[in-house]
């Protein structure tokens, strides 16, 4: 063991990172030269200085009594906290100090770690990935999560909302009269009025070009047709852009969320079919009721028309588009589709059959069945991974894990080579239960990826306690990357991200040559997308590898 300070100075002076020892007084006796470097100090500066006489008195005292804890204990401690250093500038370090005896009395050493530029690139993501650049206001997937939010709110006994969606009437007249720099200015001015209309904790977005949403709680007290009343006389008044004076309407679709909402796609589109009956005659409001929706009935029969597919599988299938390596362009794996074609309903969009499948519970079944296809499927092609998206309600289901084992047991697959596609607001607001599933999967070998990312970043702590493999940056930052430098950014931001935390990044949505060039360059793993192949039935795997290159373990034992 080392006992003095001139041996312990040899060997921390090898070390890269910054190194420092402090007496049981909390004097500095030696820092290295990493350390120097680092808060921009020569060792004279802080050698026989106290942290009081260093530092601002809050943060002294902090470090003393981390000092103090350490000492008592004699335990390693690892702690991350944002200082400010020598200079006045704040940086977020990640501290492990221990306790050495130097000439018999206890010391503190310690390791320090500068992370600012990591925690930096995760608030930058966070909020790029939740919030419209133009307007500061929270965008679709923000929107979304919080949509979810409240439906299990809502669920629980806990307080009912109220989703509005507003189109801007006459938007595209002062575009193309005043200019895009007008039209941009009259959509902030516009979304500052509609956040000053309602509370803090209500949620204002932009979803799309003139399209903007309101989630309010509804306290007891929310008049929804007086606030949509107020909406409309907002958007009336006139708008200050440059060098004119602009005006335009707003018509509004409402939709009440209370104990009976389900999903927040469902939510979602009564929302909008309240909006298209209000554009129908413009500048008026909307709330949605049953008898509205004229497609009821149609969900109704696809409904039916789905759980006999299921009992008899007729109509059903699994297309399978493929993954590839980003440097070299090689097949990684697949990716398994639902697909339905129904006799009389025809060739029913996934987006519809899915939604109804979740509001009815008929998604533990299809969820299934996919699962069970795609493992039987695939599980010849060695080396070649599956995915399969799985819905938050599935999550709910307690037997879900055991499923997923018979399903891996009866096809012969190997744990290692399944992929389960979760999207981001399920982990968000994944639950005990669900967090307990997830790591049991994880623990048998199942891989877990996250679809759709940049729509919720707060569940970054949870992916790592849940060990994720992968996520897939979602399809709209990836087409407008090479063009868009808001997009662009996410894009990196989550690529350095990624590299940081472990995890591999897929980015899907890939449609052209420029766009597969920066998403190598900007750091992405696996692409997935047009430009290498749509998805296609079964019987299209084989072509698609003799198409592509492969793994050369990749092969079929038929």
């Amino acid at each position: 063991m080392i006992h003095d300070l001139a041996t312990w100075s040899k060997v921390l002076e090898l070390m890269p990172t910054p190194m420092f020892v402090r007496d049981a007084s909390h004097r500095w006796v030696f820092v290295n030269r990493m350390g120097c470097e680092s808060m921009g100090v020569a060792a004279s500066d802080v050698i026989g200085k106290r942290d009081e006489e260093l530092f601002p008195p809050d943060q002294a005292a902090r470090f003393a009594a981390g000092d103090e804890t350490v000492l008592r204990g004699h335990e390693v401690i690892e702690t991350e906290e944002a200082v400010t250093d020598l200079h006045g500038r704040m940086r977020t370090l990640l501290t492990r100090k221990t306790c050495i005896e130097l000439n018999g009395q206890p010391h503190v050493l310690a390791s320090v770690t500068d992370i600012t530029e990591l925690r930096e690139s995760e608030a930058q993501v966070r909020w790029l990935a939740c919030h419209d650049a133009l307007t500061g206001l929270a965008n679709r997937t923000a929107l979304f999560g919080k949509l979810d939010a409240a439906i299990a709110r809502a669920a629980g006994g806990g307080g009912k909302s109220a989703l509005f969606y507003l189109d801007l009437d006459g938007f595209k007249r002062v575009n193309d009269t005043y200019g895009h720099h007008a039209g941009d200015e009259l959509l902030v001015q516009f979304g500052s009025r509609l956040r000053a209309l309602v509370r803090g904790g209500d949620t204002v977005a932009r979803i799309g070009g003139d399209e903007f949403a309101l989630l309010v709680e509804d306290n007891g007290t929310l008049d929804v047709k007086g606030l949509a009343e107020r909406i409309l006389v907002l958007a009336n008044l006139p708008f200050d852009v440059p060098t004119h004076t602009a005006f335009i309407g707003t018509s509004v679709g409402v939709v009440s969320i209370d104990a009976d909402a389900v999903a927040a796609g469902e939510m979602a589109r009564k929302a909008d079919s309240a909006l298209y009956e209000a554009k129908r005659a413009r500048n008026r409001y909307v709330v949605y009721t049953d008898e509205l929706d004229s497609s009821l009935a149609h969900r109704r029969e696809v409904e039916t028309a789905l759980r006999e597919a299921l009992d008899s599988g007729e109509g059903l299938d699994c297309h399978y588009q493929p993954l590839v390596s980003a440097s070299d362009g090689r097949v990684t794996g697949m990716e398994a589709l639902a697909r339905w074609h129904h006799p009389e309903l025809g060739a029913v969009p996934p987006v519809q059959f899915i939604a109804v499948a979740e509001e009815t519970g008929l998604i533990r079944r299809l969820g299934e069945w996919v699962l069970r296809t795609a493992c039987s499927r695939l599980a010849p092609f060695d080396g070649l991974f599956v995915a399969v998206n799985v819905s938050a309600v599935q999550l709910r289901d307690d037997r879900f894990a055991d499923t997923v084992f018979d399903v891996l047991a009866s096809s012969g697959m190997p744990a290692g080579r399944l992929e389960l596609e979760i999207t981001e607001t399920a982990i968000v607001n994944a639950d005990a239960a669900t967090v307990r599933l997830l790591k049991r999967l994880r623990r048998a070998g199942v891989r877990i990826s996250l679809d759709d990312f940049g729509t919720g970043y707060s569940s970054l702590t949870l992916l790592k306690d849940l060990d994720v493999d992968k996520v897939k940056i979602d399809r709209s930052f990836v087409q407008m990357a090479p063009m868009a430098d808001d997009s662009a950014a996410i894009v990196r931001a989550v690529s350095n991200l990624g590299a940081a935390l472990g995890l591999s990044v897929v980015a899907e949505g890939v449609e052209t040559e420029q766009q597969r060039v920066f998403l190598r360059d900007a750091g992405c793993d696996e692409l997935q997308g047009y430009l290498f192949s749509e998805a296609v039935p079964e019987e299209g795997i084989a072509r698609v590898l003799d198409r592509l290159p492969v793994r050369e373990a990749v092969h079929s034992e038929e």
